[in-house]
């Protein structure tokens, strides 16, 4: 769906900093994604284009962007593994989950006054207010495995085992057997046709239902999730074997089909949707803590090495004492590998500051000296945070 146009400002904010204004350019519209921990982002022209555009903060219900992206001209939407999130795409940036306490929800479609989403081991569709309020996870009932959904023509549509079922926006007539379909879990609809997603291929069928062209667009991976705006189809497109998985577009007559059209650095999507204005600055947020594990000192020299556990690459720094210090990076797991990994940090007692003089000082006279090192850690387009560590530095007299 198509919201929109012009200029946009973009808040970006935490709750450690003011926020700021910027103004992005007039581009082509933006698109986005969901890789299952962070949300990329890119103007349809490739610039701007930004692997880690948003990450949603963990842990909470919507942590994980898994099954479902929606964008309105304020807010960007996502479906976590047990809840919905959104953040405010014009500040300030405070993300939230909005809907809570799901189990395993998948999809989402938008309309002016509600959000929609499927239920696939409930078999229902869940309704709520656009901001999370009076949330219902049965407003539809006793369907087939309902694993995206749709919005269009007043109507609600899903996709499920039984193929793609359509409802009035009020629940009411619903109808499971609208068009029958195989295989995967996009879906999307215009005020001409409906689309969908299956194994090596996505559908087509008039508004109607009728004419259905299983075959539409053939030669793609498996389709996730499907995006429209007035002149492309967007997909996620997943292939077989590992290997990373692509955002693809074509015509709306299914010509100029690009299956990757923006690779990604995921092996899988869990949502794609379109926006008719340009891509926004990044949305950071907070770093995710480290943790400081064993310290090892030398007593030739007064140094100390402190193993740092970091849960993702980015950038690690004593901000104080003002002493010297360098970061021994270990080896990292591929980028499309989760878990932490440890770096050491050595600080020794050199430098000029008042402090340093006074640790070297103390070292001299009495073999040791207590320190609080302060350590900064920026994840890779998050916000620095610190954390305190205090030590001993120790040191044979002599």
């Amino acid at each position: 769906m198509r919201w929109g146009s012009g200029k946009r400002a973009v808040w970006l904010a935490t709750s450690l900093i003011a926020a700021a204004l910027f103004f992005a350019p007039a581009a082509p519209a933006a698109v986005y994604w969901a890789t299952g921990s962070t949300i990329g982002a890119a103007n349809l022209d490739g610039s701007q284009l930004n692997q880690k555009y948003f990450k949603p903060p963990f842990p909470s219900d919507s942590a994980g962007p898994e099954c479902g992206l929606a964008v309105t001209p304020s807010y960007l939407y996502w479906v976590g593994a047990f809840g919905i999130g959104r953040v405010n795409l014009e500040g300030p940036a405070a993300p939230q989950t909005i809907v809570g306490g799901l189990q395993r929800p998948c999809g989402i479609a938008l309309d002016g006054t509600h959000l929609y989403w499927a239920n696939r081991e409930a078999g229902t569709i869940g309704r709520a207010n656009l901001d999370g309020s009076e949330p219902n996870p049965a407003f539809i009932s006793g369907l087939n495995g309902p694993c995206n959904v749709a919005v269009g023509n007043g109507h609600l549509y899903w996709l499920g085992w039984s193929g793609i079922g359509r409802a009035n926006l009020d629940g009411s007539e619903p109808e499971s057997g609208f068009v029958g379909t195989v295989g995967g879990c996009g879906l999307a609809v215009d005020s001409s046709y409906v689309y969908w997603g299956e194994y090596g291929s996505i559908g087509r069928a008039r508004i109607s239902g009728s004419e259905p062209q299983p075959g539409f667009i053939t030669g793609v991976g498996v389709v996730s999730a499907i995006a429209l705006d007035a002149g492309h189809l967007y997909w996620a497109d997943q292939p077989e074997g590992m290997s990373y998985a692509s955002v693809g577009r074509a015509n709306l007559d299914g010509s100029g089909a690009l299956r990757s059209w923006i690779p990604t650095e995921s092996f899988g999507l869990g949502g794609v949707a379109v926006d008719a204005r340009p891509a926004p600055l990044p949305l950071p947020l907070p770093s995710q803590p480290i943790r400081f594990g064993r310290v090892r000192h030398n007593l030739e020299n007064g140094s100390v090495v402190l193993h740092v556990w970091v849960p993702e690459r980015g950038e690690l720094t004593l901000g104080a004492p003002k002493l010297e210090w360098k970061v021994l990076k270990g080896p990292e797991p591929p980028p499309w590998r989760g878990g932490s990994f440890v770096w050491r940090l050595k600080v020794w007692p050199g430098g000029a500051s008042a402090k340093a003089k006074r640790i070297r000082a103390s070292l001299r006279d009495k073999g040791w000296a207590k320190v609080a090192l302060r350590v900064s850690y920026a994840e890779t387009g998050q916000l620095a945070e610190t954390a305190v560590k205090r030590i001993a530095l120790l040191r044979h007299r002599r």
